[in-house]
């Protein structure tokens, strides 16, 4: 894997960041909070290094990370209701929210495992290690 993960390296990546771009500017904070949570902050931070072409596994971990936390299925943050009514070209449609956000928690779920697992399965090299121990 190379050091820098582009949209063009990562169709999962470019998704999330398709999705992502259907919600509100990082600087309504009507929808993504105010000081100190600043969830908006985190996203756009994140978000820069994939835009520019500066990602590392890190930050598309971190991004993945905070979709699943923040806008993910049964966050306590921005509820299912809230990315509704603010997704861009949806009018409120309540099916189009639930499969925002059902979509948004799947991708990013698929991105977190991919970047992390490694760091998740500790010391093992190979995938299934522990399960050959006797």
């Amino acid at each position: 894997m190379r050091d820098t993960i582009t949209l063009a390296d990562d169709a999962d990546l470019a998704h999330l960041v398709d999705l992502i771009d259907m919600l509100p500017s990082p600087d309504e904070t009507d929808f993504w909070g105010e000081e100190p949570l600043a969830i908006g902050k985190k996203f756009a931070f994140r978000l820069r290094a994939v835009l520019t072409g500066r990602a590392y596994p890190k930050d598309v971990d971190y991004l993945a990370v905070y979709v699943l936390k923040y806008l993910g299925r049964g966050n306590g943050y921005i509820t299912e209701e809230q990315i509704t009514k603010s997704l861009r070209g949806a009018h409120g449609i309540p099916a189009a929210g639930y499969a925002w956000v059902e979509d948004a928690t799947r991708t990013a779920w698929t991105l977190a495992t991919r970047y992390s697992l490694p760091n998740w399965r500790g010391p093992r090299s190979a995938p299934g290690q522990a399960w050959l121990q006797d």
